[in-house]
């Protein structure tokens, strides 16, 4: 049976890679890093409260305790603040990264000025992910149906996320629950070879 909650300390595994998988070209390119060490970066990241990619932030869509599907979110006013809570890691990343990648990675930072800004009366939307074998069975919609019912209950007014302007299966499951095009946003020639070439932001109102 299909059933919406969030994860258990244990099902760790399955959420990283549900999460890398929303977005594996960025993730590669600001972690300097491929898969399984990828992993790593991001299981750190997840097993610490108050962060953009804390388990708090999750909710996944099971069925007989197989995990199919996962959305990451939180409430667009308290972005900085739990971005800021990162700087916590920065020790075991080091550790994971080793000297030169990490350097890197702050470097590869700078991309995050080209992201759209976000209103205080969205509920972001940062990850949504269904594994390959599940995709067709409407796991996406009842993530986003949550999403919506989680951002009414804290009283907000808006979905928002950004997806990939290649992305054209994910533009068409949100356009199709009802979110249109914001803003978009095309990256320089530089960051295309690492199959980054830009982004929409996409918003729903909900209320």
């Amino acid at each position: 049976m299909s059933n919406l909650r969030k994860p258990y300390n244990d099902e760790w595994d399955d959420c990283v890679k549900l999460i890398y998988i929303s977005g594996p070209h960025l993730y590669s390119f600001i972690f300097v890093e491929s898969e399984p060490k990828i992993y790593e970066l991001l299981k750190l990241l997840y097993e610490q409260s108050g962060n953009v990619y804390s388990k708090d932030n999750v909710v996944i869509e099971e069925e007989n305790g197989t995990i199919r599907g996962l959305l990451l979110g939180y409430p667009a006013r308290d972005m900085k603040t739990q971005s800021m809570q990162m700087l916590k890691s920065i020790k075991g990343m080091f550790v994971i990264s080793g000297v030169l990648n990490f350097t890197k990675m702050l470097f590869r930072l700078s991309l995050n000025k080209y992201f759209p800004g976000t209103e205080h009366d969205e509920f972001f939307i940062s990850n949504l992910a269904v594994f390959e074998e599940f995709r067709g069975k409407g796991i996406a919609v009842k993530l986003l149906q949550k999403a919506e019912e989680i951002a009414l209950e804290k009283g907000l007014s808006k979905l928002s996320l950004y997806v990939e302007i290649d992305n054209s299966y994910a533009i068409r499951v949100y356009e199709k629950f009802g979110f249109h095009e914001v803003k978009k946003v095309v990256l320089p020639e530089k960051y295309n070879k690492y199959n980054l070439f830009g982004f929409y932001k996409m918003s729903k109102v909900i209320v």
